[in-house]
């Protein structure tokens, strides 16, 4: 278990970070990406639960508190790439 002062281990993964793309088009994100910028880390259990969205709008709602910071927030689930497309896809408030 990771705690405070602990690096965060190394990633390479697809996410959905604009439903704009292209169907099946995804973005990747490595440790490396956001370079000399704080990263807070999140995760929720599953997409299509009627609670989570809650936790991602709230944090989407600080966003420009966390870009002050010079922090991104980076969310994730145990679902696959194209379910959080569809995800997203369903719910206005999740599509931004």
């Amino acid at each position: 278990m990771l705690t405070i002062g602990d690096k965060f281990p190394a990633f390479n993964l697809k996410a959905v970070s604009n439903t704009d793309l292209p169907d099946g088009d995804f973005e990747r994100l490595t440790d490396q990406s956001f370079s000399g910028k704080w990263k807070l880390v999140f995760f929720w259990p599953k997409d299509f639960t009627f609670i989570c969205p809650t936790e991602i709008l709230a944090f989407d709602a600080l966003a420009d508190e966390f870009a002050d910071r010079d922090c991104v927030v980076l969310g994730a689930s145990t679902d696959t790439d194209f379910v959080h497309f569809a995800w997203r896809n369903s719910r206005e408030d999740l599509a931004r």
